[in-house]
């Protein structure tokens, strides 16, 4: 899978530096991953909870931080759509941000 805007994971690894390697096994795996189903993202991220079949949310740093993706299966990309603390988590919608 292609990361798009891999810039803003590189950018809060940057200011979060706890994050640096669990980001950096995040982004291995996704982009070795050939998704074709949600399915296929909770056997490569078993914690991950799939929220509407194209947006996932990944549990980073036992829960401190995470991730929210919206999955492409057929042009096979994976966008970054928030990358933040879990408090800040709580304050978006992760179906539409």
């Amino acid at each position: 899978m292609r990361i798009i805007y891999l810039k803003k994971l590189q950018d809060f690894s940057r200011t979060h530096v706890d994050s640096i390697k669990s980001i950096s096994v995040f982004k291995s795996i996704v982009e070795n991953a050939d998704w074709n189903t949600p399915l296929e993202i909770m056997k490569s991220f078993p914690k991950a909870k799939v929220l509407n079949g194209r947006r996932a949310r990944f549990k980073i740093v036992g829960n401190k931080y995470r991730i929210i993706v919206e999955v492409d299966f057929i042009d096979k990309t994976v966008e970054i759509r928030f990358v933040g603390t879990h408090a800040e988590y709580d304050k978006v919608d992760a179906l539409t941000i």
